[in-house]
């Protein structure tokens, strides 16, 4: 089996090297290095070429001695042209020769110098981590506490027109940057929706979100990496609604399209959304969603043509590394999205394999209206309302009546019921098997549809109780697409009801670098650094939710109730308000029951718990609801009882009830446990 890092360095280097290789080797990394060294007249061997052939990262040692041995200088162009990721690190400090100029352009390169090597160390851990290499749990936990060391190279252009991605995929090395990503101190903020004047070349707009706020880039900038690509709303000349339709459709064909592309990052289209007809320049915009790519573009009609401009902008620089103009008749703009995907992803990628082509030219649908519909189903979907789910129904409806074989608005009608469910607008019996249905028949029409296998995976997993079908679904649809957000903001609902924490939280922050203004992910994200812990990083991710959606359950459940705040009468009033909007009344009321009690207040909690008993079906559909508001009011043995009713009808709450911190105490009792490994929850068979 192949070493995940190669280590390319000087003889003169020989022994720090080897000291480096022992302390990677004590952390879990596997390390190939040229134990013979490499000579200036030395021939290359196959051994070497197929090292670097089955790495995963390439550690470049930087000394006065590497920077001037032709065979370091070759062993790197071999990595760049393979795409390989690539991990500079200073032994010293040294120049960049001219032949090393362009693999290293811009790169931020840990230092590793004499005085300072466990520092270092550190850094590299965590940064081969991030870059996907298998550490040791203890080696990476360790790292994590200390302080890294980076340094900061000088930018360098070629003039080429092509996308500099060789240039940019080692900024993920960086570990100062990492961490940021990790602790979501890089997202973007949202503030006052006065628009400002935009620096820079391009303008790209005043960013929209649904409370008219303006997304924020960092305040202290940092180096954006060329392999992160958002795919921005094109600006529509002329005030046709037809333009406006195409326009959206276009932007969510390119970002679906290039979505499952290998060592691209595509940010999702929701978060790319907010950024409609936006003032801020491009490294503005770069540094809130954390892309160092942003593709834009203008679409205009004309009769029944169409033509599109599009361009690709390097938000660090500014610069329009590539762009096109495209043109064909509107009945054809399928075939057209096509091939602008096609090229897209060829400048993108600086080339495209056989199975990519052939990946990029399938078609979803013939039929534009047909995608127009769905996509207008999606964008009802994400509001999360019972309105916006029944509107959502009717246009994936549509969506198949105008084409039948088009999987995804098939997936649409599974997403739409099955949240309908969960968020009390449905009951299980009605909705979840039209839910599965659904995702199984846009599995028959597109057996490589991610979408569909994430689908499956969260009936199996919130519905059914089925645990490795779920998990085996999960990871189905994250190995077809990678970059699909909902996918891995799922799967980290499902470790979070099996009991495995770390990987949940690592699973939505990944979620969230895709789709970094997404309510719903930051909600969850909130709550996972909660489950862990980490109640500053909680309070600020429910916080930023709640600018998005100030009245949104999950985040004021988190925010109010679930830390340890003071500000019971402002969740209380919170909680009011939204009981006078929300379809569902129980949520909020289920709210308010446990504030009144955090706050001393037994007699307000009890006129919620008789409000709620006292809504039609909840004894009878809802029995998990009632079996928490028991146990919080400590009537513990009654509370088993609606326990066991709401496992027998398989509710979701009683699927979170297993793993949620709030019932900490209750799991550790055997009558608890016991009735857990009776529907074998991973969190307790065989314990």
């Amino acid at each position: 089996m192949s070493a995940e890092v190669f280590i390319s360095y000087a003889s003169e280097d020989r022994g720090r090297i080897l000291d480096l290789v022992e302390s990677l080797r004590g952390a879990g990394v596997s390390v190939w290095i040229d134990q013979m060294g490499i000579e200036g007249a030395t021939m290359w061997s196959q051994e070497i070429v197929e090292a670097i052939d089955g790495c995963k990262v390439l550690i470049l040692a930087i000394s006065q001695q590497s920077t001037e041995s032709e065979n370091v200088v070759k062993e790197l162009a071999l990595a760049s042209e393979r795409r390989k990721k690539i991990l500079p690190v200073c032994l010293e400090s040294s120049g960049i020769p001219k032949s090393m100029e362009y693999q290293l352009a811009g790169i931020q390169r840990v230092e590793y110098f004499e005085e300072e090597k466990e520092q270092g160390l550190q850094a590299m851990i965590r940064s081969l981590a991030k870059l996907g290499v298998t550490v040791s749990d203890e080696a990476s936990e360790e790292a994590a506490k200390a302080p890294g060391f980076v340094s900061h190279g000088p930018s360098h252009h070629t003039g080429s027109t092509g996308v500099k991605r060789e240039s940019a995929v080692w900024l993920k090395v960086v570990a100062g940057v990492a961490i940021l990503a990790v602790l979501g101190l890089a997202a973007a903020l949202i503030m006052d929706s006065s628009p400002a004047p935009a620096p820079g070349p391009f303008v790209l707009g005043q960013a929209q979100t649904n409370t008219t706020k303006q997304m924020q880039p960092l305040a202290k900038p940092v180096t954006l990496d060329t392999n992160r690509v958002v795919v921005l709303p094109f600006k529509v000349i002329g005030a046709s609604k037809e333009s406006e339709d195409l326009g959206y459709g276009l932007v969510s064909t390119l970002t679906s399209k290039l979505q499952p592309l290998d060592n691209l990052t595509v940010i999702a289209n929701e978060s790319a959304l907010k950024f409609k007809d936006s003032t801020q320049s491009p490294n503005e915009i770069g540094q809130a969603l954390r892309v160092g790519t942003i593709v834009t573009g203008t679409i205009q009609t004309g009769g029944d043509k169409v033509q599109i401009s599009i361009r690709a902008i390097n938000s660090n620089s500014e610069e329009v590394n590539w762009s096109g103009v495209f043109d064909n008749e509107i009945n054809q703009f399928i075939d057209l999205q096509n091939e602008i995907a096609t090229e897209l992803a060829t400048e993108l990628k600086g080339g495209l394999a056989a199975a990519e082509t052939q990946q990029l030219a399938q078609k979803a649908t013939t039929k534009p209206e047909a995608q127009e519909q769905y996509l207008a189903g999606r964008r009802e979907w994400n509001k999360r309302t019972f309105e916006g789910f029944e509107n959502a129904i009717k246009h994936f409806e549509k969506a198949i009546e105008l084409d039948a074989g088009y999987a995804d608005p098939y997936v649409g009608l599974s997403d739409a019921y099955s949240l309908m469910v969960y968020y009390n607008y449905a009951t299980r019996n009605e909705a979840i098997p039209k839910s599965k249905q659904y995702a199984e028949t846009a599995k028959d029409k597109n057996p490589n549809l991610a979408k569909a296998y994430t689908s499956t995976g969260w009936i199996l997993h919130m519905f059914e109780r089925d645990w490795s079908g779920a998990e085996e679904n999960y990871k189905k649809a994250i190995e077809l697409n990678p970059n699909y957000a909902t996918s891995r903001q799922w799967y980290a609902l499902y470790l979070i009801n099996v009991g495995r924490k770390k990987e949940a939280l690592e699973m939505v922050i990944k979620a969230e670098q895709l789709d970094p203004t997404s309510m719903i992910i930051k909600s969850v994200l909130g709550l996972q650094y909660q489950g862990v812990g980490e109640e500053e990083l909680a309070l600020k991710f429910s916080n930023e939710a709640l600018k998005m959606s100030p009245l949104f359950g999950g985040a004021l459940r988190t925010k109010y109730i679930l830390l340890d705040t003071e500000d019971i009468d402002e969740g209380i009033a919170k909680y009011q308000e939204a009981l006078k909007i929300n379809k569902d009344p129980i949520d909020p009321r289920m709210g308010l029951l446990r504030l009144h009690l955090k706050k001393g207040d037994q007699r307000a909690a009890l006129n919620e718990f008789a409000e709620i008993i006292g809504y039609p079906k909840v004894t009878i559909e809802q029995c998990g609801i009632v079996a928490q508001m028991y146990y919080y009011l400590g009537k513990k043995e009654i509370a088993y009882h609606w326990l066991e009713k709401a496992m027998a009808n398989q509710e979701r709450v009683a699927t979170e009830m297993a793993a949620a911190t709030e019932f900490v105490e209750w799991q550790k009792e055997p009558r608890f446990r016991q009735m857990y490994k009776k529907i074998n929850h991973p969190m307790y068979v065989d314990k």
